[in-house]
């Protein structure tokens, strides 16, 4: 009777050894921690559309360099000269903007010559592209339509040209900006403001004038981005 509970024990020790042998077996084989399934790795649509995205060009620091016209956050001429005859015709901006099909307007006066109109046509309808340049006092203004503006900043006497495509303006900086000073199709006094926006990434040209009978002030901006290189388009 004494052999047979001896013969159990001894089976049942031997049993519970070589279950804990198995669990430590098993413990090994098994990583610790929770099971996680294998990182997803990304599928070409993925990678091509991260490849598609151009990056934007660096911001700049001066208003020098190639630049392009942006309709949708530049005023609307005729929509701004019809606000300014009620109002004292300052900025307001966020009106008035000019779209992607828009090409301004310009005002119309008793005994105007064609010249004069199509000049102030002319000026209510920006270049769609423009670099600005500079050489010792004089920042040239080049445009899409083969015109050129010379900003002469240094006070020297400015030549007169018969040739609508170029032009000698009298200028000065203020800070940054570059201010001219000179005179409407119709001959009144008029400037034009060239500055960067905040961030560096758009210049504003901004006209400041007069129109209608009773000289109400009209402010116009135009805006500009820095144009992306053709080889970095998808």
């Amino acid at each position: 009777m004494k052999s047979a509970c001896l013969f159990k024990l001894a089976r049942w020790t031997t049993i519970a050894t070589l279950g804990l042998l198995g669990a430590e077996v098993s413990s090994a084989q098994s990583p610790s921690g929770p099971i996680t399934a294998a990182p997803t790795q990304p599928g070409p649509a993925t990678a091509a559309n991260g490849s598609n995205a151009a990056p934007l060009p660096a911001p700049r620091t001066t208003i020098l360099g190639a630049w392009k016209f942006n309709p949708d956050d530049s005023d609307d001429p005729r929509k701004r000269r019809e606000d300014s005859r009620g109002s004292n015709g300052g900025y307001g901006g966020g009106h008035g903007r000019m779209g992607g099909g828009g090409h301004g307007g310009y005002g119309r006066r008793g005994g105007e010559s064609d010249e004069e109109r199509q000049k102030m046509r002319a000026l209510f309808t920006p270049a769609k592209a423009i670099t600005l340049s500079m050489t010792g006092a004089e920042v040239d203004l080049v445009d899409d339509r083969d015109r050129k503006r010379a900003f002469m900043t240094d006070g020297r006497k400015l030549q007169k040209s018969k040739d609508d495509n170029y032009q000698e303006i009298a200028a000065k900086f203020d800070g940054t900006r570059l201010v001219s000073d000179e005179k409407d199709p119709r001959g009144n006094k008029m400037s034009r403001t060239f500055e960067l926006s905040s961030d560096g990434r758009q210049l504003y040209e901004t006209l400041h004038m007069t129109t209608g009978r009773s000289n109400a002030p009209l402010v116009i901006r135009y805006a500009y981005d820095i144009p992306i290189p053709a080889q970095t388009r998808q």
